[in-house]
């Protein structure tokens, strides 16, 4: 199973792209999957270069909480 990545827009580009940081990176993504825009400081899910879904503040600090705060074995996709 794969798990997206939660990242904050930094910048958007007029090609349909968007800067995000996450994990301390930055990479540029593809927005043409979203069906509404975004905006720097927004929060979203990337899976392979795409953004899959926006999230609220308050949904992306969440899930972050649970990333870092879940088990090493859960994280890393073993039992």
């Amino acid at each position: 199973m794969c798990l997206g990545e939660v990242a904050e827009v930094i910048a958007v580009t007029a090609a349909g792209s968007a800067v995000v940081t996450a994990g301390g990176r930055a990479r540029t993504i593809s927005l043409i999957t979203l069906d509404h825009p975004v905006s720097a400081g927004d929060w979203v899910v990337v899976h392979s270069g795409f953004a899959l879904s926006h999230l609220t503040t308050e949904q992306a600090h969440d899930a972050l909480e649970l990333r870092a705060t879940a088990p090493t074995a859960f994280r890393e996709g073993t039992s």
